[in-house]
């Protein structure tokens, strides 16, 4: 079975990625930068940090920015409503 690169990597909704990949690089800078240098500390904090953000953008509606649908809701259209049934013949 052989895997289609080209189809999985046209489904990446990239934007996404780097904002994310962003978000991780900024709280790994400044939780290094917050614990002086200490990589335990450090990888704590950028591990918290990640997470608010994580949940800031994920959950946090965002009207002119692409990003996920949050979870739960949809942005479907709700359904017409249905026909009425035609009356069964031979009644008024």
């Amino acid at each position: 079975m052989s895997i289609d690169l080209g189809s999985v990597l046209a489904s990446v909704d990239w934007v996404y990625v780097g904002i994310l990949s962003l978000l991780a690089f900024i709280a790994a800078l400044v939780g290094s930068l917050i614990s002086f240098r200490n990589r335990v500390g450090g990888a704590v904090i950028a591990a918290i940090l990640f997470a608010v953000g994580f949940v800031y953008w994920t959950y946090y509606p965002h009207p002119n920015i692409p990003g996920p649908v949050t979870p739960g809701l949809t942005n479907a259209a709700p359904a017409a409503p249905a026909a009425p049934a035609p009356a069964p013949a031979g009644t008024k």
